[in-house]
């Protein structure tokens, strides 16, 4: 499992490769294919966006603990902007989709506990706190990259559905793709000078959160 750096790949690629067959389940989920179709039921929608709201939280987190772990001043930075984007324009859409859907607070407010949402938590804020950096930044980059990958294509199909169409815009600005992209530059510097069973490690941690979102798109499909 060890990377070299004479397959020419980039460590993130490389890491994309080794989470397979869960980075194309994550991108090809049903959820990303219905968004975009407008073949989305809104409840489901409703669903997701109620889990997707806690999930805020501990993405906060994980960025916390990353800032926290970074080694340089310019990284704490960058990461930073990552943090006021979420606490801001994703924030901002949270509150304005759910009055304009009819989810009232006692719902969005309410403490999750669907088992796959809180499998999805606990695992990530877990390698962030008790990893190091590069783990950090390995769950983090499994979700943008994620998300940016099926947010692209998705863009291109422009569903009329007014949320479905903020979402997947809010996952194309150049600011989440460049911070996706931030991401990917960092684990491709550092990753490679990791011994191997660090390297293993951050390899578990990318699959691993990528089998935790496909398990929490399929949390919003249950009533």
């Amino acid at each position: 499992m060890e990377y070299a750096r004479r397959t020419g790949l980039r460590f993130s690629d490389w890491l994309r490769d080794q989470a397979e067959p869960a980075w194309t389940r994550a991108v090809e989920h049903r959820f990303t294919h219905e968004i975009a179709d407008d073949a989305l039921d809104e409840s489901v929608f409703k669903r997701y966006l109620t889990n997707e709201y806690s999930f805020v939280v501990t993405a906060a987190t994980l960025l916390g603990y990353a800032i926290a772990k970074a080694p340089s001043m310019d990284e704490k930075a960058r990461l930073a902007e990552g943090l006021r984007g979420l606490t801001t324009e994703q924030w901002a859409f949270f509150m304005r989709a759910f009055e304009a859907l009819g989810i009232p607070e006692a719902i969005w407010s309410a403490p999750i506990e669907d088992p796959d949402v809180l499998a999805f938590r606990d695992t990530t804020i877990r390698a962030a706190a008790h990893g190091g950096y590069e783990e950090a930044l390995a769950t983090m980059l499994a979700a943008e990259w994620m998300y940016a990958t099926w947010s692209q294509r998705a863009h291109r199909r422009h569903p009329r559905h007014p949320y479905y169409a903020e979402w997947i815009a809010l996952h194309v600005t150049p600011e989440f793709e460049g911070h996706a992209a931030w991401l990917r530059d960092r684990l491709d510097h550092y990753g490679p000078l990791l011994p191997p069973y660090r390297q293993a490690e951050v390899v578990y941690i990318f699959r691993r959160t990528l089998e935790l979102e496909v398990a929490f798109h399929e949390a919003a499909y249950r009533t």
